[in-house]
């Protein structure tokens, strides 16, 4: 930017340079204000994605930048819900604080869930927007993976890591094929050639594909791997061999601290292969939940959203009492703009319904804030007999 001020805006003539972005979906930096550079900004006033209701939310959350819909009659809802009626122990660790406990917040979100479908939400058409990948994890049945993964979740999540990616593009479609009498798309996703040239080649395929099935519902994915090694039905990558070999040659040895690859590879071989059946769902969009971070620029009909503890990066409650005090300060400047643009980014997701769940007690000055945001009309505690 500094380059491009210089020679292009300060220079004379020269091209035309237009910059498309949106400092309040800034989520994964520091910097959460525009740079004070020379240029013009041309706000974008129209919402082609969020019905009316929607966008009176996202409207009241930054007045300063009104956005208009193409269709105000077009029906909608957005609903914020809190916890406050919860009269048992709540969380209080250096991650969450004045939570539900986690059990309490499952069940909860599960009910609301229910509730919702009963009222028109499809679930099929429904997004559920939690805030980390260790609260999914637990959710979906994946815990060991994300703990292996912690602080590179992008190498499960995007299947950087080649055993993953084997496990999940190809082991797991084989299986779904083979489990579903669709041969010929086993075979085409096996890739190699001629699978199939004699009586006894089917009844191996059979037998090594079944035992696959076995170990995929109650074996490791070391297992699985063994399995893989022997077969080759399908085949490992040379980077699962490279790296089998490394861990083999250590013969029961302790692995040493800087070979992290080696160290994260033979503690997934531990980890129970259904995992990677949880993962593959997630990953391949199979299951309604998503992270927050994980749903920038994408849209659902239905969103709903589950504001909890979890992760000290991002306080809700704080953040809703600073939407009504105004009082930012230097010291809690980056943590409110932190839960400021995921919160925004993850209510603007929904093009029809959103609904919100607060799962931590809010103090009066928030709800203030979320009375301010959503209507009196659109914020609802739950009672004890629905928090159980």
């Amino acid at each position: 930017m500094a380059a491009i001020e210089e020679y292009v805006f300060n220079g004379d003539g020269g091209p035309l340079v237009g910059l498309f972005g949106d400092h309040w979906q800034t989520i994964y930096r520091s910097e959460y204000e525009l740079p004070d550079y020379s240029v013009e900004v041309i706000d974008k006033g129209s919402n082609f994605r969020s019905v009316q209701p929607i966008v009176n939310v996202l409207n009241r959350l930054r007045p300063e930048l009104p956005q208009v819909v193409s269709n105000p009659a077009l029906p909608g809802e957005a609903r914020f819900y809190h916890t406050n009626a919860y009269v048992g122990e709540r969380t209080n660790s250096s991650h969450s604080k004045k939570d539900l406990p986690p059990e309490m917040a499952k069940a909860v979100r599960i009910n609301l869930m229910e509730r919702l479908k009963t009222e028109g939400w499809v679930p099929d058409k429904t997004k559920v927007l939690m805030l980390t990948h260790s609260v999914l994890a637990a959710e979906q049945g994946y815990p060991r993976i994300a703990e292996i993964f912690r602080g590179r979740t992008e190498q499960f999540v995007k299947k950087e890591d080649p055993v993953v990616k084997l496990l999940i593009e190809v082991v797991e479609p084989m299986c779904a094929a083979y489990s579903g009498g669709n041969y010929g798309e086993m075979f085409h996703i096996y890739g190699a050639g001629p699978a199939i040239r004699c009586h006894a080649d089917k009844i191996a395929w059979r037998a090594d594909m079944d035992q696959l099935l076995e170990l995929r519902a109650s074996g490791t994915i070391g297992q699985v791997l063994d399995h893989l090694g022997q077969t080759g039905r399908p085949t490992l990558t040379s980077q699962i061999i490279k790296r089998q070999s490394e861990f083999e040659a250590l013969r029961g040895q302790p692995i040493p601290d800087d070979m992290g690859s080696l160290q994260r590879y033979a503690t997934l071989r531990e980890v129970p292969y259904a995992e990677i059946v949880e993962v593959t769902k997630f990953v391949e969009g199979f299951t309604p939940f998503a992270t927050q971070h994980s749903v920038k620029g994408a849209e659902f009909e239905n969103v709903l959203v589950i504001l909890g503890g979890g992760w000290n990066h991002y306080n809700w409650p704080k953040l809703f009492e600073l939407l009504k005090t105004k009082k930012v300060t230097a010291a809690n400047s980056k943590g409110y703009y932190r839960s400021r643009n995921l919160f925004y980014v993850s209510v603007s997701r929904p093009m029809k319904r959103l609904a919100v769940l607060a799962t931590q007690t809010l103090s009066e000055a928030a709800l203030e804030a979320v009375t301010h945001l959503f209507g009196l009309d659109g914020v609802e505690e739950l009672s004890r007999e629905q928090l159980g």
